[in-house]
């Protein structure tokens, strides 16, 4: 959501509101991602210091992905909370801790999208599908998958 400053400093604090973000557009196709709901998102903010707050964001997402094996559709859904702390005053508060807005406006869209994409692993595998290499874990010797055996020798 975006807040700007005039309507943080006019807020009762702690503020609780709850928002729905549309994500599709960056998050669809990206990596293995086939298609994403509307976020739910719940922001809670609470004043800690002059010009500056708290924001605690409880996530929750469902998406569509891909199996990294049988490139089956696979349903797969985050429930996440992140606290983010944000300041207009540079002058005041860490550049490590806080998020410094420059302008007028808070915007909570794009750590609500970052979040979500710490969140998402890095594959998915179906349940009950395993790897099968086609070798014995415990051989020694250096395994040449045999669609690149023909490759071995370019380098000599």
């Amino acid at each position: 959501m975006r807040y700007t400053l005039a309507q943080l400093r006019k807020m009762k604090f702690p503020y609780i509101e709850e928002n729905e973000y549309d994500f599709s557009e960056e998050l669809n196709g990206f990596e293995d991602i086939i298609s994403s709901s509307p976020a739910k998102v719940s922001e809670k903010i609470r004043s800690i210091g002059s010009d500056s707050y708290e924001v605690i964001l409880d996530i929750e997402i469902s998406l569509i992905v891909q199996c990294s094996i049988t490139l089956e559709e696979i349903p797969y859904q985050i429930k996440t909370t992140k606290t983010v702390f944000y300041s207009f005053d540079k002058d005041a508060v860490s550049s490590d801790d806080y998020i410094i807005i420059e302008g007028q406006t808070l915007n909570t869209r794009e750590e609500v999208l970052s979040e979500i994409l710490i969140e998402k692993p890095m594959k998915f595998v179906k349940e009950g599908v395993e790897f099968d290499s086609n070798r014995e874990d415990n051989s020694d010797e250096e395994y040449i998958n045999p669609a690149f055996a023909g490759l071995k020798d370019l380098l000599k």
